[in-house]
């Protein structure tokens, strides 16, 4: 094992990291906004909502010296687990560290701007690293209703004692079209949301969004019942309907009947993972053909613990539920940059949703 040293980027303090890592852009990840960042304490995920509770159950009229009747408490529907190790790393090796030398030799100060991209763009990967898995977990298992298990084609260090199965109803939750809404001239997505809708309604549930990823979106807008809904009058009349955007497929949503003012959330997203040959992929982490129906923008949160570290050679700093590391190694020569998380999304309406496939086939 490699000796750890103090880092090799002359000049490089805690602050500095801390600042760049601060500065790091979050904004393209979903995850944050609807599974939104909670600590825990004890490294113990769990979902902390009361899923199958029926919503406005009425009270009841009674006599003045009656007994008040008691309603039954409903069943509380909860998931747990351990929250697992997401971590990675890049490393800067021996002729690149040389590189930075000569650098910082033609720069006025070890603070110049143009030394930042020797070791800021490391913090930047790192960051970026550790977001997209959390990306990767909060879609895959939202749009597989409850369900991921990890395997060597979506985690380069195969760990499937974190397989995730919220065990949702199938009966009730588990859904699919009357139509493929891939095949344009035929899909009846208006009659077959309306269907799912008042089934939803008929156990309880009042859903008000529907994510979908973009993908299964362009299906939607593509489709010509859609394209009909969306368009004028006049636009019908002469045949010059166009293919509608978000706005147009939300406005005509709103205004159906039995759509209970249902609105599209769209998961544009790609996440790409490196496995340990080197080699590379890139894809949307919700699945194509999925649709969930939700009450809330809202499916979860994202809980996370802290494990509390010293090492005087190791500058580490947090930003969250993020932590990025950095430190020298003197065999081999080479500058490390660690970013990990003990964080994971909690599907917290995973009871709460139903989840339909758009191709017309059953789950599986």
């Amino acid at each position: 094992m490699a000796t750890i040293v103090n880092t090799m980027i002359q000049g490089l303090s805690e602050q500095m990291v801390q600042a760049r890592l601060n500065s790091a852009d979050a904004r393209p990840f979903l995850f944050g906004t609807h599974f939104p960042v909670n600590k825990v304490n004890g490294f113990v995920w769990k979902t902390l909502t009361n899923q199958l509770e029926k919503r406005n159950v009425a009270a009841d009229l009674h006599t003045d010296n009656g007994t008040i009747v008691r309603k039954r408490r409903p069943l509380f529907e909860s998931a747990k687990g351990d929250i697992p190790f997401i971590s990675i790393s890049r490393e800067m090796s021996r002729s690149e560290i040389k590189d930075y030398q000569t650098a910082l030799a033609f720069a006025q100060n070890e603070d110049a701007a143009k030394l930042v991209q020797y070791w800021g763009g490391d913090v930047d990967f790192c960051f970026t690293g550790v977001q997209s898995e959390l990306e990767y977990i909060a879609w895959a298992l939202a749009s597989n209703a409850g369900k991921l298990s990890f395997t060597t084609t979506n985690n380069a260090t195969f760990a499937n004692e974190f397989d995730l199965d919220y065990d949702v109803d199938a009966s009730t939750q588990k859904k699919n079209t009357s139509t493929d809404w891939g095949t344009s001239a035929s899909a009846d997505i208006i009659g077959d949301l309306a269907t799912v809708i008042k089934g939803a309604k008929g156990n309880g549930l009042n859903p008000k969004f529907a994510f979908v990823n973009l993908e299964t979106f362009y299906k939607i807008c593509s489709a010509e019942q859609i394209i009909k809904a969306c368009a004028s009058y006049l636009a019908n009349a002469v045949g010059i309907a166009q293919t509608p955007d978000l706005a147009a497929v939300n406005a005509m949503l709103a205004k159906q009947a039995w759509l209970n003012g249902i609105q599209l959330i769209v998961i544009d997203q790609d996440i790409t993972r490196e496995f340990k040959d080197g080699t590379q992929t890139s894809g949307n982490p919700f699945a194509t053909d999925r649709l969930i129906l939700s009450e809330n923008r809202i499916l979860g949160s994202t809980q996370y613990d802290i494990l509390q570290e010293r090492n005087d050679a190791i500058i580490r700093v947090e930003r969250a539920h993020t932590v990025i590391k950095k430190y020298g190694t003197v065999e081999p020569t080479a500058e490390i940059t660690i970013g990990q998380t003990d964080a994971i999304p909690v599907f917290d309406t995973a009871y709460r949703n139903i989840y339909l496939k758009t191709d017309g086939q059953a789950w599986s």
